[in-house]
């Protein structure tokens, strides 16, 4: 017996370097791209992933049913250049502003500016009533909705706007377009209307600056008598009068100085004055010549005809006597008079000169007030020149009002929009999908990730280091139909179903290097599908020629006897072991090749019956009539004597269920067994879903059920 043990240990080993070997091989062509282990997650988890996919969609459905439906209503303007609203300083018309990229984005800008949102809302009076929290409100909600873009390269823009009322979008949109198409108008006319009034007031200082300048100035000149008339001061003129009235007066001094001297050397030389030129041009001297020359002649004639004492002679002489007389008194009068001529421009010329050196005194006195005078003058004409100046600018911005051009021309005005552009059923249906599809995919990896049972036999053998022996596949998977486990081997001895049994009493005799003849099936949990690997591996052994002896060891469940549906009267195992009930081989072996040992229904006792002497000697006893006996034992986990039957065994194979038993509860299993007196020789995967097998790993033979399937019909 221990010599067995020692076979069954090395062919255990050898059985492990095969492992390895294999293990090395996948390992090494794990580095080239395979997306096949991805498109078997997808299959493998293609119900979570449409069930997601199917909930998105129901949800876009649901939240486009019951949204607010939104339309759009769209109007387009056409930006064109525009001239400044301000002539530039000589009157001539200024250049077009040119339409540059960035103009455009500040175009923008300006149709999605609060400003713009406030004059829409104003003109539409739809802020009417409304407090200062309400309006900003408002002017938040106009900003969000309005959208402006440019159509391509062009100078147009599309200005867009969003309202659950389709008349409302139209409305406001082209009262976007109307205030963005006269913005620049207005923004010149109060920018000019700005800078009017800053002008104004300005221009009130200016003149109040340039008049208590010129007041300074006009005051400073007559506090320092710089008044002046025709570009000169008084005193210049007033110097430049003297010097011709000087001259006139010297002139004028020296000839009557002459005529005076003429007429004085005259009489000193003996002259009786009747020589003296102011006399012979005086009328009355005249006069009294020509008296004089009469009353001579008289004189003569009387003295011719009368005596020298005549009294007419005497009256005659007495007569030209006096004429002669008032002609001396006149001469006389006339030096006087060219005497008083000359004292008077000799007099008029002292005071004609006083005056040009007073004169004289006070242009040196102006002159240094002209200092002062010429600061105050800058002062004056530099007031004076800034007030002309913003005079001229205010006069050019009276003249540039109503003169300013739009900057943007409506092409289209927007109508009522006709359908709604949120929500948008089929971009929404879209978007969940895709949503679904993400999330559905997240929670099959949650899934895959949370997933612990065993799936494959790649992970039997790389996560636990166990043997996969075979996969039974599932019956329902192979077969149409419900047919029961044994009938389905029983009419369909070549079936996939039965060569997978066939499959595990080969794995099992290569696992053991020899020939096991007591195989123990066993599972970590219940409900593994043991008792029916059981059943099935014995019938086809028995099927295969081989004598067959099935055990049920179960005591609790039964198993074996409640598939085979035992009598209640018929003697089994417990009956056997404890003597009540002797085993006749011989009788059991005739016309049979499958022997079954039940439990029956009244088959009670304790566990000890089957971990003690007496299943030692029976399993003794059956060995040299049997080539094959199978025990169908409890789980090792629960039951505690399942480990104490294993060690009888000469090959324990662990039944797992497919997808179901978790690979912990494998390996916790497997350490309850202890690994010198227990051979196990791997893992048999029950109930595998051939169909969804090949979802997991495509190195097990399952994954190959389509191409071979055809082969067993």
């Amino acid at each position: 017996m221990s010599g067995s043990r020692e076979i069954v240990a090395s062919g255990a080993e050898s059985g492990s370097s095969a492992l390895e070997r294999t293990t090395g091989r996948s390992l090494a062509s794990a580095d080239r791209l395979d997306l096949s282990g991805s498109i078997s997650f997808f299959r493998r988890r293609l119900k979570i992933i449409i069930a997601f996919a199917l909930l998105g969609l129901l949800a876009g459905l649901a939240i486009s049913l019951l949204s607010k439906k939104v339309y759009r209503a769209e109007a387009t303007v056409m930006l064109v250049e525009q001239s400044s609203g301000l002539p530039s300083a000589d009157d001539t018309p200024t250049a077009p502003v040119p339409l540059t990229s960035q103009l455009v984005d500040t175009q923008v800008e300006i149709i999605k500016s609060r400003q713009m949102a406030r004059r829409v809302a104003d003109a539409l009076k739809i802020d009417k009533g409304l407090d200062a929290e309400e309006q900003r409100t408002l002017f938040d909600l106009m900003q969000e909705k309005v959208n402006a873009q440019r159509t391509g390269t062009s100078f147009a823009l599309t200005i867009s706007y969003d309202a659950a009322v389709p008349s409302d979008a139209r409305q406001i949109v082209n009262e976007y377009a109307h205030q963005f198409a006269n913005w620049q108008t207005s923004q010149d006319e109060e920018r000019n209307s700005q800078i009017r009034k800053q002008v104004e007031d300005r221009l009130v200082s200016l003149r109040e600056q340039a008049q208590a300048d010129t007041s300074a100035l006009q005051q400073y000149r007559i506090a320092n008598n710089l008044l002046s008339t025709s570009g000169a001061s008084l005193t210049e003129q007033e110097i430049s009068n003297y010097n011709l009235e000087m001259t006139r007066a010297r002139a004028e001094a020296a000839e009557a100085s002459a005529r005076l001297q003429t007429a004085l050397g005259q009489l000193r030389s003996g002259s009786s004055g009747d020589d003296v030129g102011e006399a012979l041009d005086s009328p009355v001297v005249s006069s009294l010549r020509t008296q004089e020359g009469t009353l001579a002649g008289e004189v003569a004639s009387l003295e011719a005809r009368y005596g020298p004492n005549h009294p007419q002679l005497i009256r005659t002489r007495n007569q030209l006597a006096q004429v002669r007389q008032q002609i001396q008194d006149e001469i006389g009068r006339v030096i006087s008079n060219l005497r008083a001529k000359k004292d008077v421009s000799e007099d008029r010329l002292a005071s004609i000169a006083g005056s040009l050196s007073n004169a004289r005194s006070k242009l040196a006195s102006n002159n240094a007030a002209m200092v002062g005078l010429s600061e105050l003058e800058r002062s004056a004409e530099a007031s004076q020149g800034i007030y002309e100046t913003y005079l001229n600018s205010y006069k050019q911005l009276l003249a540039a009002e109503g003169t300013s051009k739009p900057m943007a021309r409506i092409l289209s005005l927007a109508n009522d929009p006709m359908k709604p552009i949120s929500p948008n059923l089929k971009l929404n249906l879209a978007l969940a999908l895709v949503i679904g599809l993400g999330l559905g995919v997240i929670a099959a990896y949650i899934a895959d990730a949370l997933f612990h049972g065993i799936k494959s036999a790649h992970e039997v053998e790389h996560d636990l280091g166990e043997n996969c022996l075979a996969s039974i596949p599932l019956l329902a998977s192979v077969h149409e139909g419900k047919p029961h486990a044994i009938s389905a081997i029983r009419d369909n001895p070549k079936s996939v179903f039965t060569e997978s049994f066939r499959v595990l009493s080969t794995a099992i005799d290569q696992a053991t290097m020899n020939r096991a003849q007591v195989i123990a099936i066993t599972s970590a949990l219940p409900g593994e599908g043991k008792t029916v690997l059981s059943c099935c591996l014995s019938h086809v052994l028995a099927a295969d020629g081989e004598r067959t002896m099935l055990i049920d060891c179960d005591l609790r469940r039964r198993g074996i006897s409640r598939l085979l549906d035992v009598g209640p009267d018929q003697p089994g195992l417990i009956e056997v072991l404890n003597g009540t009930s002797p085993l006749d081989v011989e009788e059991l072996l005739r016309d049979r090749v499958l022997c079954v040992l039940p439990l029956g229904p009244k088959s009670d006792g304790p566990d000890k019956l089957l971990t003690g002497q007496p299943f030692i000697d029976l399993l003794e006893k059956l060995r040299p009539h049997f080539d094959r006996i199978i025990l169908d034992l409890p789980p090792i986990l629960p039951i505690a004597a399942t480990r104490s039957i294993a060690c009888q065994a000469d090959a324990v194979v662990l039944a797992a269920h497919w997808c179901k038993t978790s690979s912990f509860a494998i390996r916790t299993a497997r350490a309850r067994l202890p690994k010198k007196l227990v051979n196990v020789v791997g893992v048999a995967l029950n109930q595998v879903d051939l169909r969804k097998k090949a979802y997991f790993d495509r190195e097990d033979v399952s994954f190959y059920y389509s191409k071979y399937s055809e082969y067993y019909s």
